[in-house]
């Protein structure tokens, strides 16, 4: 997204210097200085030497306390920070030698709907795809097998109004949070029929807050780790116990050919076989998950989180 929005300010006359030296804040990077402002016919009024921020794509609303955060480090003078998420700005903070605007998605949306109308911005779609696109989703396909380290946020599944809805807990003071889990990586041998094997590897996904291990499958993940508080479980299973649950989730069902001879004619036929993880061959690696989660204050009833992945309501560790 960071190069779309630099692509994007150089289309409608805008250029930027490389960011100087300073105090990164997660989940807000800086993009540059302008050099030269936008040239559209509406707009911000931007300013030479103003620098420019994105607001990382996340779950969890830009609000005051990520501002306020943002506010200490942030260099003197004028700042332009672009949001991919919504905002939620009940207050404003503020900082004597700091002045800023922040937009959100509809706004910055908004902004370049008109300069397209207004010609400041020519809106076109590729005829052909490039060759390099191609030949990187073609490398992508062909290496699934490439496996990410440290920490990961896993992106929420659920619509948080309606669960509340669903609970009849509108009323609640719902607060995002993460919660503690682990991502398995588990490599290891399938034996099949006869002599056959084939090696394969699984991430697997173990909830200490609901007690569930699961494959992983096409749960999306934040390309940066929100600055939210993490929760920890009460207890972690012991590796121990995990490894055999783990094993049973491995094994698989295939398809096997049979061929029998009848006389003179050979029959086929397709029956489902199981194929098994040897446990001598496998390896299994954990690595830090963290959950979407919100932690809602319920009048008269204490505390309680909604998982951002299944919707459960679960109590506070």
């Amino acid at each position: 997204m960071e190069s779309l929005i630099r692509d994007l300010l150089t289309q409608i006359g805008a250029s930027l210097d490389p960011p100087p030296s300073h105090t990164p804040c997660p989940g807000i990077s800086l993009l540059g200085i302008l050099d030269q402002p936008p040239a559209t016919r509406g707009g911000p009024k931007l300013s030479i030497g103003t620098h420019v921020w994105h607001a990382h794509d996340g779950w969890a609303p830009l609000d005051h306390l990520e501002i306020e955060r943002w506010l200490v480090d942030a260099p003197t003078g004028s700042h332009w920070i672009l949001s991919e998420r919504p905002l939620r700005l009940e207050q404003r903070p503020q900082r004597t030698d700091v002045d800023y605007d922040v937009w959100g998605p509809d706004r910055f949306a908004q902004w370049l709907g008109d300069a397209i109308l207004n010609g400041d911005l020519n809106a076109s779609v590729p005829q052909t795809i490039p060759s390099t696109v191609v030949e990187t989703e073609e490398v992508e396909r062909t290496t699934p097998n490439t496996q990410q380290t440290g920490p990961s946020a896993l992106r929420p599944r659920i619509e948080l109004e309606s669960v509340l809805e669903r609970h009849t807990l509108t009323h609640a003071e719902p607060r995002p949070v993460l919660l503690s889990a682990r991502i398995w990586v588990v490599t290891g041998i399938l034996r099949g029929p006869g002599d056959s094997a084939d090696r394969q590897w699984w991430e697997l996904l173990e909830d200490p807050f609901t007690g569930e291990i699961d494959h992983l499958g096409k749960i999306e993940t934040l390309d940066f780790i929100p600055n939210l508080e993490r929760i920890e479980p009460s207890q972690w299973v012991d590796e121990s116990e995990v490894a055999p649950k783990i094993a049973s989730l491995c094994d698989e069902r295939r398809h096997y050919t049979v061929t029998e001879s009848t006389g003179s004619n050979q029959v086929q036929g397709s029956v489902l076989h199981w194929w098994k993880l040897d446990p001598s061959s496998a390896e299994m690696t954990p690595r830090l998950a963290l959950l979407p989660a919100w932690q809602l204050r319920i009048p008269n009833r204490g505390s309680a989180l909604v998982h951002g992945l299944t919707g459960q309501l679960i109590p506070m560790p």
